[in-house]
Order: C-alpha cells, then sequence, then structure tokens
C-alpha cells in the first residue's frame, strides 16, 4: 500500500508537467497558421504541409534516438534533455525565416517525441497499479490544458489580413512551453531526485536506488514486496507482445481552425475551436474514470467504431457544403451545423475513449523496444495526416481526407476487436501472462 495519495499525485505531476509544453507546441500553427504563412513566406501547399509536420518529423526523430539510449540513459536525464530541445526549438521561431522555422521545428518535434516515449514509461514505472489509471490521467490533463492555453492565446493575434501582416505577439505567444519547461527542470532537480526503479534494478551499481524510492512511496510492509514484483517483471520484459502499435488519425484536431473556417469567419472559427479545447479537458477527465471503470478493451473498440462513423458524415456534409450545385439553402444551412456538431462530437469521443485510453495501454503492453516501435509508427502516421491535409484539401476537397481517415478507423477498431486484450488493475508480470497464454494457444492450433 502507498503511504500518501498527494505525495504520489505531486510526483506524477512533476514527471508529465512536460506534456504541456508537448500539446501547446503541437497545436501551435493552429490558428495563426495563415499570418505565419505570409510572416515566413511560405509559397504553396506543399511548402506548408513540410512545416507542419515538420513537428511529426521531429518527433518520429525522437522516438528514434530514444530507441538507441533508452536502456542506458536514466529516465530523468531524459527529462532534462527533453525541456532543453523544446526550449530550444521555440525559441528558434522569433527568427523570421522559413528554414530556421523548420528546423526549430524539428528540434521540439524531437523533444515532443521523446516525451511521448519517457513520460508514460517513466509513469508507468513508478505510479502504484491500483492507482494508475487515476494517476496516469494527469498526463492527459496537461496535454489538454496546453491545448486550451494555446487556444486562448491565439485570440490575441490581430484578425488575418494579408496587407496588413502584425504579428507582434509571437514572441509572447511563445512563451508558455518554454516557461513550463524550465519550471519541470526545476521540479526534478529540487523535489522529485528519484530514478525509476526499473532503471536502477536492471544496473548493478544503482540497485540500491530501488529500496530509497520503494520507502518514499510505499509502507514499510510493502516495500519487500514491490522490489520482489519489480525484479521479475524486469525479468520478463524482452517478451514480445502481438500488438505491434495503435496509431490515432486526428485531421479534425490538427486542423480544427482551418475546417470552422470553412463554414465561419475566422473569429467564430477561433471561438470554436477555444471550445473543443475545453472539451477536450472535461472528456479527457471522464476519460479516465471510463477507464477505470470499464477498463480498456471495450470503450476502446466501441469509440474507434463511432469515430469512424464521424469522420464519413463530416466527409458527405462537407461535399455537400462545397458543392455549388446544391442551391437548397436550408440544407446548406443544417449542414453547416452538422459539421459544428460532428467537430465537437469527435472531440467528446476521441478524449473519452481513443485518446486518453491509448497513453495509458500502450505502457502496459509494451515496453522499451516494442513502444518505442510503436510511437515511431504513431508519429509517421502523423507526418503523413499534417503533410497530406492541405494538399488533398487543396487539390481535391476537404471531403475526401475525411473519407479516407473514417476507412482508417474502421480497419483500426477491426484490429483491436482481434488483438486487444483487457489489462484493468493488472501488474506487468501478469500482463504478461495474457501474451505468454495467447502463444502457447497458438501453438496447440499449429499442432
Amino acid at each position: 500500500m502507498y503511504k500518501s495519495f498527494k505525495q504520489c499525485f505531486i510526483m506524477t505531476f512533476t514527471v508529465a508537467l512536460g506534456t504541456f509544453s508537448f500539446a501547446y507546441n503541437s497545436y501551435l500553427f493552429n490558428g495563426p497558421l495563415d499570418a505565419i504563412k505570409q510572416y515566413i513566406d511560405v509559397k504553396n501547399s506543399f511548402q506548408e504541409g513540410a512545416l507542419v509536420a515538420a513537428f511529426n518529423l521531429g518527433g518520429l526523430c525522437g522516438c528514434s534516438i530514444g530507441f538507441i539510449i533508452i536502456k542506458q540513459t536514466p529516465r530523468r536525464q531524459m527529462l532534462f534533455l527533453i525541456d532543453l530541445l523544446i526550449i530550444i526549438g521555440t525559441l528558434g521561431l522569433n527568427i523570421n525565416n522559413y528554414w530556421i522555422f523548420i528546423i526549430s521545428r524539428l528540434i521540439a518535434g524531437m523533444g515532443s517525441g521523446l516525451t511521448s516515449l519517457i513520460t508514460p514509461m517513466f509513469l508507468k514505472e513508478i505510479i502504484p497499479v491500483t492507482i494508475y489509471g487515476v494517476l496516469a490521467s494527469q498526463n492527459l490533463v496537461l496535454l489538454s490544458l496546453g491545448t486550451i492555453a494555446q487556444s486562448l492565446l491565439v485570440l490575441a493575434f490581430p484578425k488575418y489580413d494579408k496587407n496588413n501582416n502584425d504579428l507582434w505577439f509571437w514572441p509572447y505567444y511563445l512563451l508558455p512551453p518554454v516557461i513550463i519547461c524550465i519550471c519541470r527542470s526545476l521540479l526534478l532537480m529540487t523535489y522529485f531526485k528519484f530514478e525509476s526503479p526499473y532503471y536502477c534494478i536492471q544496473h548493478e551499481q544503482r540497485k540500491h536506488e530501488v529500496k530509497l524510492f520503494l520507502d518514499h512511496i510505499y509502507k514499510n510492509e510493502e516495500v519487500d514486496t514491490q522490489y520482489n514484483i519489480i525484479s521479475k517483471a524486469v525479468e520478463k520484459r524482452e517478451i514480445q507482445k502481438q500488438l505491434p502499435f495503435n496509431s490515432g488519425i486526428t485531421p479534425i484536431i490538427s486542423y480544427s481552425t482551418i475546417i470552422f473556417k470553412q463554414v465561419a469567419d475566422e473569429t467564430t472559427a477561433r471561438v470554436l475551436t477555444i471550445g473543443m479545447s475545453f472539451i477536450k479537458f472535461i472528456f479527457y477527465s471522464t476519460g479516465a474514470q471510463i477507464t477505470q471503470k470499464y477498463g480498456r478493451r471495450n470503450p476502446l473498440i466501441l469509440g474507434t467504431f463511432i469515430l469512424a462513423l464521424i469522420l464519413i458524415t463530416t466527409g458527405m456534409s462537407s461535399q455537400v457544403n462545397d458543392d455549388k450545385s446544391y442551391n437548397d439553402t436550408n440544407l446548406k444551412s443544417f449542414v453547416v451545423i452538422y459539421i459544428i456538431i460532428a467537430v465537437y462530437l469527435y472531440f467528446g469521443v476521441f478524449f473519452n475513449t481513443f485518446g486518453s485510453i491509448i497513453p495509458i495501454y500502450s505502457p502496459e503492453i509494451l515496453t522499451g523496444r516494442y513502444l518505442t516501435f510503436a510511437l515511431m509508427c504513431q508519429w509517421s502516421f502523423n507526418i503523413t495526416v499534417t503533410f497530406l491535409f492541405p494538399v488533398i484539401k487543396d487539390s481535391y476537397g476537404i471531403c475526401y481526407t475525411f473519407y479516407g481517415f473514417g476507412v482508417m478507423m474502421v480497419v483500426a477498431a477491426i484490429y483491436f476487436q482481434i488483438f486487444i486484450k483487457e489489462t484493468q488493475n493488472l501488474d506487468e508480470v501478469s500482463i504478461n501472462k495474457l501474451w505468454d497464454n495467447t502463444k502457447i494457444e497458438d501453438e496447440k492450433l499449429i499442432q
């Protein structure tokens, strides 16, 4: 039994705090994109796609770096590296040059890619199993707060005018992720000085630190039990699970302001985007409660099917809205209202199911190189989404983007139905046994 929920909460908050900067940077261009394109002279949709996708390419590079150094590098040192990369990448955007923007986004993306790998892994290794679902959701709540802060600060930008593009607020807009990263590094240096017990037990010279951490978190009678559990889990960590990766395709989230501008003016689009950020915050919180009550598997499968339906119907509505041959004003008005509702509904369902479960479920079933590979696949999909979205939108229309990603979500839901296993309230040894049993059953079938 752990000593204090408050103590565990503060520990989790310290490790997860950098996720705020990750989220803020992820949506940095969602709102002021048109002004930025003029500011650094973006000439076409391919350059726009490259600019937005650079962050995700950096994320893929960050995961690749993590794959190489994760076994030998302490988790805390990697958190310091993450903070440094995000600070450098964010401040670099003060230089008015297209290629400097690309390089800066790559650097910030590298820090965010490492965040997506290290933070959930570190949290999984330090949070007591009985409260993991509740405390790990802090990571998701901080993601939401980063998005809310970004969408609120976008309102400070003047309405875009190609004849008078004033970006005086831009340097101030870049400050929040920098401040948060500095604060997180200070907390790691002053409050939470412990290394992951899983990392320490794998390195003989640091095994003595395991007991120090366990004494800090658990009651005296639980320390030896937890030490043995961790030791057994580390011994079996090389087992290869049969779920290679999970990836969310979220074009609505990455380009929400642009989508709203298809059916509303710029100011209304910004306000609607802020509303979505608050919905994200609310439903990340309720999503954590759903995973605690109903587990991982069933909400994930149901939510993914609903997301597919929303994407496809949004594509149909966009097609009607863009088609000049439809003269029925009532139908057009209905379609506009439906698109707005659909986007909000998408956000609600996504962050109540898919978005809140995957960050908790992935580190439960995958460790080390396998978690790294899964995240590399996810960042690769994000690169594809962010690069192709403006190209497809300008070449064929926004509706075909929704159709394509809707079909992908159908495939994902079927995949989850076949491969997902329930892991609620199971420790790492018990989770490994789920795949051990599957392997034994498969061998019997072959015989």
